[in-house]
């Protein structure tokens, strides 16, 4: 029988809710101290993406169980309520060893992997339950009634570490949201389904008459523009990799030029995996002119200021060493702020940059010919 110190699991777990760039440390933790083959933490409640962290030994399972839509098909969400009563549930609890033999989910899915077996441990962060899921092979097989009672009481530790990693993401996410303010750039908070629930002052005075809020969405009376918005949020959500910044999505509004709406998925925000933030909306208003640009690049992408001026004025079209003579700085310098510019906005080129910049900035494309 198995006699398990998880007091290491605990820590980890703690770490990474100071840090959350630990948390698949604490995943490889969890894996060891339960001699599983691997673990991912997964969302039940608040929409599922697979932005959430797992370990590398099961990176190809994962990247499958989302790719080809299995979570759909999870047989395994048939033990949920069992999960929330007990604190733990594993596949006998839902299914029979037969079942097992002949259900897709466990031979063409996970089969193909060595996979078969696993614990569903119960972490509750605030109404939100997550659920830290360990996998075993095959030869592994399932967990014990005795391992299950050691998880079950892990279950009620790791509440206190997702409670801290909620209200630690729940400041940073909120003094994102301060910062868009001080640079009088207008910005709402998204959760994973999608939906606005937090707006700074700056979008609250935009957010009336053709663009609103309605039902938790940022929404305008353009339909079309609706639709295409909520697309591109849900491209980021579900995006894994690439840029943080996505194209910009107009929203029309009578007797002024549309809104210019940026979804955005800034790292030192969405981070913590357990917050509601998965996202930013950046608004600009084209008719705006009083935003310095300077400052609405510093808090988008998280420039240092002599990045964001050169920033602005690539954006313009200038070229880097007219604007490396205009700042007096030397070319080399004007080169290495680039290469930080180009790596804090995702981008590889100066001509991809005008693209990203030039909206945000609020310049048409009059003013990128023109602008000096």
């Amino acid at each position: 029988m198995s006699n398990w110190d998880l007091a290491p699991v605990e820590q980890a777990f703690a770490d990474a809710a100071v840090d959350p760039a630990l948390w698949v440390d604490a995943l490889d933790t969890v894996t060891a101290r339960t001699e599983s083959f691997g673990a991912i933490l997964l969302p039940i409640t608040g929409g599922l993406i697979p932005n959430v962290p797992f370990t590398d030994s099961i990176h190809e399972s994962a990247d499958t169980y989302f790719r080809e839509q299995w979570y759909l098909r999870d047989e395994r969400n048939l033990g949920i309520s069992v999960m929330m009563h007990r604190g733990v549930t594993d596949d006998l609890d839902v299914s029979s060893a037969d079942k097992i033999k002949r259900h897709p989910y466990y031979q063409e899915f996970l089969a193909p992997f060595g996979l078969r077996w696993f614990a569903g441990v119960r972490m509750l962060c605030g109404k939100d339950l997550w659920c830290l899921s360990l996998q075993r092979t095959i030869e592994q097989g399932p967990f014990s009634e005795a391992e299950k009672a050691q998880l079950a009481q892990l279950s009620n530790r790791l509440a206190a570490c997702a409670a801290l990693a909620r209200a630690m993401g729940q400041a940073t996410a909120m003094g994102a949201l301060e910062a868009f303010e001080i640079s009088g750039t207008a910005a709402l908070l998204i959760n994973r389904m999608g939906e606005a629930f937090r707006a700074n002052p700056s979008a609250e005075r935009l957010l009336k008459g053709d663009v609103r809020i309605a039902n938790r969405k940022l929404v305008a009376k353009d339909k079309s523009a609706t639709i295409a918005l909520e697309r591109a949020l849900h491209d980021l959500l579900w995006r894994s990799a690439g840029g943080s910044l996505a194209a910009p999505v107009p929203l029309p509004r009578t007797g002024q030029r549309p809104l210019l709406a940026y979804p955005a998925r800034l790292a030192s925000v969405t981070a913590d995996i357990l917050v509601d933030c998965r996202a930013i909306v950046i608004l600009i208003d084209p008719d705006d002119v009083s935003r310095p640009p300077e400052a609405v690049l510093r808090t988008a992408f998280g420039l240092s200021p002599a990045e964001a001026r050169l920033a602005a004025r690539l954006a313009s079209g200038e070229a880097l060493e007219s604007a490396a003579e205009r700042f007096g700085i030397a070319k080399d310098t004007g080169r290495s702020h680039l290469k930080n510019v180009f790596d804090k906005t995702g981008v590889h080129r100066q001509a991809e940059l005008v693209a990203l910049l030039a909206p945000l900035l609020g310049r048409t494309k009059y003013n990128l010919r023109n602008d000096s």
